[in-house]
């Protein structure tokens, strides 16, 4: 694999971080975390911490200007999907969901109905659990697109 890996490390289920960061130090890939703290103080090869201002979005804008054509970047972040694929960046979440222009459309949709609905008291059962069916669907889809 030649490809960087960028996550937007704030969000991403922590199965998903090990296993990244296991890829790393098998000098497997070049990867980056950012997110606004430090999440990792060892020292691995090809893996970088990216400590960002503690501003809202500030690791988002950091992934928005350092990623380039070829990086896979990991978010679970739509709206930060959605600017990346204007970008024709590659794209997908934590969960295995590789995002494309259709489904993060969608994606932006349902988000912002489940704003309204949570300002309308009208709150969205949200997922809670983070286990191994999710995250063989994420590596699934990691490898598919690391081969791409």
């Amino acid at each position: 694999m030649t490809r960087r890996i960028l996550v937007d490390a704030d969000s991403c289920p922590q199965r998903v971080k090990n296993w990244l960061l296991s890829l790393a130090k098998k000098n497997q890939i070049d990867l980056f975390f950012a997110a606004n703290k430090e999440l990792v103080a060892e020292e691995i090869p090809n893996f970088k911490m990216i400590v960002c201002p503690k501003e809202s979005q500030a690791a988002d804008n950091w992934i928005l200007q350092n990623a380039k054509a070829g990086d896979i970047i990991v978010t679970q972040d739509i709206p930060l999907a959605a600017a990346l694929l204007k970008n024709n960046l590659t794209v997908m979440n934590g969960y295995g969901k590789i995002f494309d222009k259709s489904n993060v459309s969608r994606a932006l949709k349902e988000r912002e109905l489940s704003m309204q609905m949570a300002e309308l008291g009208l709150g969205t059962k949200k997922r809670d659990s983070y286990g191994q069916k999710e995250f063989e669907l994420f590596a699934q889809s990691f490898d598919k697109l690391s081969k791409a």
